[in-house]
This record gives structure tokens, C-alpha cells and sequence, in this order.
């Protein structure tokens, strides 16, 4: 029996010395409200999630089994999700390759990142999908406004190439660039140049020979698309800072130090679970004897 401790000692060295180092690549991700980390991790370990990078990084494969949702469970297996409080969310991936499990890591955190973006539950992201809906409108408006300017005919044109177009098409910019900005009623300023552009159609002859539905369908078509332009740059601003909500702080690197098996370890308590099976096995033989004693006296 005073062996069982080295035998299991011996037995472990050699179960250890035939496992593969393995290393864990780790990188965070930062989920602010609503979702918050936990809602991420929720995004990540999501089964359509965990579909397209099995069959992007071909874990069947990797991992050496059969079917998609095998491959799936040993990427369960080989992850470590972690959601803190500050609205972190740590990802870990473990794996015998040091790149490969950097390179999945960061994969996993990246389209997490997209696919949150693309829930629009941020704040900012919520803005740019309510721009992208207005820019859906007024394209549609600049496509009506086109078409009703080209059923106004010859007129229309010799107006559309004019000086005083040009000005007409500058009050409109500017109508435009106030109304993208939100500001409501009529600006003692938008007064003014509202003013100024009648004075400048009044007195230019060629304003005079055109009807007030021609002008005004001139009117929108210049307003249309100036206001499709500045919707454009808000789209770009918020398109922008929307990224900047869901933020890869720490991008996973190639870990340069194993991250198991602990072999001493392992060892180590090979060792003392032999002792113990020792002592018991000892134990049990020393309670039997006894036991055999007493049913002889009893005979």
C-alpha cells in the first residue's frame, strides 16, 4: 500500500506528459446601457452566433468532430465569457494554438460588437437609424420633386440655368440646413432671407413668367436636395460616434504564456488522493480484521 501513493503519482506524470500545453487569449469589450455586459454575452453565446464562426474558422475540423452543433459545444467548451460590472465583458478563448485562440477571441468580439450595432439599442445608434429613415423619405421626395420639374417643360429649364436659380437654390440650402438642425417656427433670420428671395424673384423677369406652382416645384426640388445632402452629413457624424458605443477596449493578443495544464499540480493531488486511498484501504482492512475477530469469538 505504500506504493498506491507513488503509483498514482507515476500514472499522472504520465497522463500530463502527454497533454498539450494550452493557452488563453483574452480580450474586452465595452456594452454600455441598455444592454449592458450582460445582454452581451447574451449576444455572443447566441446558437446563430456561435453557427457562423463555427463554420468560419471550420471548428468541426479544429476541433475534431462531426456536425455544426458538436463543433459549437467544443467552442462552448474552450470559452469563457465574463460580464462585469463596469460594462466590460471579458471573452477568453483556450486553445492549443496561442494565435489561433487570439484570432477567434478577437473574431467573437468584433462581430459581437457588430451585431450589437446593429440592434440599434444605443443611444447614438438609435439616432442614425432615425436619420437613415428621414434620408429614405426626402429621397423620395428629391425622386417626386425631379419628376414633376420635368413635366414643367422648356420654361422650367432656361429658369433651372439662371442667376436667379442659383440664388433661390442658396435660401433653399439654407432653409434645408435650418430644418436639419431641428429649430422650430420661423428664425427672425429665416424671416429675412425669406424676404430677400421674394424681392430678388420679383424683380427678375424670368421669375414673373413662371407660374407659383412651377416656382414652388423649383422651390422643392432645390429644398429636397439640399436637405438630402445635409441628412447625408448627419448620417456620416452619427454613423461615427455610434461605433464609438460599443468600444473593443483590450483587442486579444498571441499569449505568450501557457495557460495549462498545471502539470505539478495535477501531479500533486495524483499523489494525494493516493495517500488517502492508501490510508482508506488500510482503514477498511484494519476494520475487517477486527470485524473477523469478533464473528470468531462469537462462534
Amino acid at each position: 500500500m505504500v506504493f498506491l501513493p507513488i503509483i498514482a503519482a507515476l500514472a499522472a506524470v504520465a497522463l500530463v506528459l502527454n497533454m498539450q500545453d494550452r493557452y488563453a487569449a483574452t480580450s474586452l469589450l465595452l456594452v454600455p446601457a441598455p444592454l449592458g455586459p450582460q445582454g452581451g454575452a447574451s449576444v455572443l453565446k447566441d446558437n446563430a452566433m456561435l453557427g457562423v464562426t463555427a463554420a468560419h474558422f471550420e471548428l468541426a475540423k479544429h476541433y475534431d468532430v462531426e456536425g455544426a452543433d458538436k463543433a459549437k459545444l467544443s467552442l462552448l467548451d474552450n470559452l469563457k465569457v465574463t460580464a462585469g460590472k463596469d460594462g466590460l465583458l471579458e471573452v477568453s478563448v483556450t486553445d492549443v494554438d496561442p494565435a489561433f485562440a487570439a484570432q477567434l477571441a478577437n473574431y467573437l468580439v468584433e462581430q459581437t460588437r457588430q451585431r450589437i450595432l446593429g440592434l440599434h439599442v444605443t443611444e447614438q445608434s438609435k439616432k442614425y437609424l432615425v436619420v437613415q429613415e428621414r434620408i429614405k423619405a426626402v429621397q423620395g421626395q428629391v425622386s417626386e420633386a425631379r419628376r414633376q420639374q420635368k413635366q414643367l417643360g422648356s420654361v422650367a429649364e432656361a429658369f433651372l440655368n439662371s442667376e436667379s436659380a442659383r440664388v433661390i437654390e442658396s435660401f433653399a440650402r439654407l432653409e434645408a440646413q435650418m430644418n436639419a438642425q431641428q429649430m422650430e417656427g420661423n428664425s427672425p433670420v429665416q424671416s429675412s432671407l425669406l424676404q430677400l428671395r421674394a424681392e430678388l424673384e420679383r424683380s427678375n423677369p424670368l421669375v414673373k413668367s413662371i407660374s407659383p406652382r412651377q416656382l414652388a416645384t423649383m422651390r422643392d426640388l432645390f429644398f429636397y436636395q439640399a436637405t438630402l445632402e445635409e441628412l447625408q452629413k448627419q448620417a456620416l457624424v452619427a454613423k461615427a460616434l455610434m461605433s464609438q458605443d460599443v468600444q473593443v477596449v483590450l483587442p486579444a493578443s498571441q499569449p505568450l504564456e501557457k495557460a495549462g495544464p498545471k502539470r505539478a499540480a495535477m501531479v500533486l493531488l495524483a499523489g494525494l488522493g493516493g495517500v488517502a486511498l492508501a490510508v482508506l484501504i488500510g482503514l477498511g482492512r484494519k476494520a475487517w480484521g477486527s470485524m473477523r475477530q469478533r464473528l470468531q469469538v462469537a462462534v
